[in-house]
């Protein structure tokens, strides 16, 4: 399960709002960023987005700490975020989410906001999606329920053994995955 991203945008606040909205989740304050915010999803498993302003990087802190101390105060070693003078328009990161609501329900939201928006048919039809370009610059993709059940269909490893077997058959074998069957990956 990925338990949360960062993504970099011009209004935060708004960006934060209309993702909770979508998700019927939470909106807090994120603190180690200025003009941040963490929306959760409110789902039981803590999948979040953090929301910083454009322009914000992440940078290694300076040093190590001590390796023997496992309570070792670490502030002066972790990540920081900072302002950096680069902003691109569009980035290659982007996001896939769940929501409950329906693709008419997204289309309005983002409408409103005044954002594209458009229905999707990946890979020639074999999953669908919602395709959301907040603030016409990054991509957030949108699944309903009904799309998120064909998504974990396809991303099933008998599926996808049989959809590559062709180049699998090349690369060698793959890794056995070790994970319960069980466990849900899909946040």
């Amino acid at each position: 399960m990925i338990n949360h991203i960062s993504i970099a945008v011009n209004d935060t606040e708004k960006v934060a709002n209309f993702l909770a909205e979508v998700w019927d989740g939470l909106v807090y304050p994120f603190p180690p960023a200025p003009n941040s915010f963490i929306v959760l999803a409110n789902d039981g498993k803590g999948t979040a987005v953090e929301i910083t302003p454009a322009g914000t990087v992440l940078v290694p802190g300076e040093g190590l700490p001590d390796e023997n101390d496992p309570n070792a105060r670490t502030e002066k070693h972790e990540a920081q975020f900072v302002k950096s003078e680069f902003v691109p328009r569009y980035v290659a990161t982007h996001l896939n989410i769940n929501t409950k609501k329906s693709i008419e329900e997204i289309r309005e939201l983002a409408k409103r906001e005044g954002w594209r928006v458009l229905l999707c048919n990946r890979g020639e039809g074999l999953f669908q999606l919602v395709e959301v370009w907040v603030e016409d610059s990054f991509m957030l993709e949108v699944m309903t329920p009904e799309q998120t059940r064909r998504y974990v269909e396809i991303t099933d490893s008998k599926f996808m053994d049989a959809a590559f077997a062709d180049a699998l058959k090349n690369t060698g074998p793959r890794v056995q995955p070790t994970l319960p069957a069980e466990l849900n990956l899909i946040g």
